[in-house]
């Protein structure tokens, strides 16, 4: 599948200081959906409200680079 559809989780990693637990609080990206049309990833998108914390990426500019 060329495109994929991911999606913006919260995520913790553990970092310990001392005998301390300080986490970090980031995101990663989570694949939801995989197509080989970008116009099917982006019909799926429709109507939803927080678009930000959506991304299509296209695998084939990974590889390129």
């Amino acid at each position: 599948m060329r495109y994929r559809l991911q999606r913006k989780e919260a995520y913790a990693l553990p970092n310990i200081l001392g005998n301390k637990s300080f986490p970090v609080h980031t995101y990663r990206w989570r694949d939801i959906a995989a197509s080989d049309d970008r116009n099917a990833l982006e019909a799926c998108l429709q109507g939803t409200s927080d678009q930000g914390d959506y991304r299509i990426i296209d695998t084939r500019e990974a590889q390129t680079e």
